[in-house]
């Protein structure tokens, strides 16, 4: 039987299995199989997703992140956050601003606070794409904005954006709902060639929102990163938020910003550890 070691982080519930890949070489795996039993959580350590943190020859360093379900996502900004935090405790870079290479492009992370008891990260997440083909969301026009998609009988008017990765927001009057239902639909929609993370949104004021995410390959989680700046994204882009929006999650709130002049977002949030140990396997 052979071991693996791991620490598990979470970003306000949104949880991670971290392997380090940077000081020594990973074992040859097949790292999706490994993922699904990994995160399994009555047996196996579990987990929203593995992260794998490797070196890089296009940016500092690596992320390769696995869902539960075992496929690979482009990008997640609550592991990402956590990501930043295991590079910054272990003093495996000097830089205040680390640039990570993802397979949404090279992603840049910077520790804003570092107390034990408050330590957060922002992060350049990337500029919003509202083209269909680039979500990509399959449309008779170029954008799915405020627009209609319809399941079974019913229909729900959505927001197709990608955040280097495809996001459906749903404004609601109320999350009272099943939420969990409509969110696997969406995910596995038609619309939705490559599937999509589905954010459930309830606008309190232009600068606050409360947000349920069903994760694209993970299903309901406690928090997304991604989700919360697709979320954003889509209110500026209709009209109902500012420029800087707290998201509320259970657990807590991320900060994110749009810089107009730049067109891209910001996030900031908090990282935390969970437990360090051996999996075996």
């Amino acid at each position: 039987m052979r071991k693996l070691q791991f620490t598990k982080m979470h970003g306000l519930g949104n949880d991670f299995i971290f392997v380090d890949g940077i000081v020594r070489k990973l074992p040859r795996l097949k790292w999706s199989n490994l993922a699904v039993k990994i995160c399994e959580r009555l047996t196996g350590v579990g987990a929203d997703g593995l992260i794998l943190m490797l070196p890089s020859r296009k940016a500092d360093f690596r992320m390769r992140i696995f869902n539960s379900d075992g496929s690979e996502a482009e990008m997640c900004g609550n592991g990402f956050r956590c990501m930043i935090r295991y590079l910054h405790d272990n003093r495996y870079t000097s830089r205040k601003k680390i640039p990570v290479q993802t397979l949404a492009g090279s992603i840049t992370g910077a520790v804003v606070k570092s107390s034990k008891s408050d330590f957060r990260v922002r992060v350049a997440m990337g500029s919003p794409e509202f083209k269909a083909e680039k979500i990509p969301v399959k449309i008779s026009g170029s954008v799915l904005v405020d627009g209609k998609i319809k399941i079974g009988s019913d229909s729900y008017i959505v927001t197709a954006v990608s955040m280097g990765n495809p996001h459906a927001v749903l404004f609601m009057d109320s999350l009272k709902m099943d939420w969990r239902s409509l969110g696997a639909q969406l995910e596995l929609h038609k619309r939705f060639p490559e599937r999509a993370n589905v954010e459930f949104v309830k606008v309190i004021n232009r600068k606050k929102i409360e947000m349920i995410s069903w994760e694209r390959g993970a299903g309901p989680t406690m928090a997304s990163g991604t989700g919360a700046s697709a979320a954003v994204a889509a209110g500026i882009k209709t009209g109902r938020l500012d420029h800087k929006v707290e998201v509320k999650f259970e657990l807590g709130s991320l900060i994110i910003e749009y810089d107009e002049e730049e067109n891209q977002i910001y996030k900031t949030g908090p990282a935390e550890y969970s437990f360090s140990g051996t999996y075996h396997y």
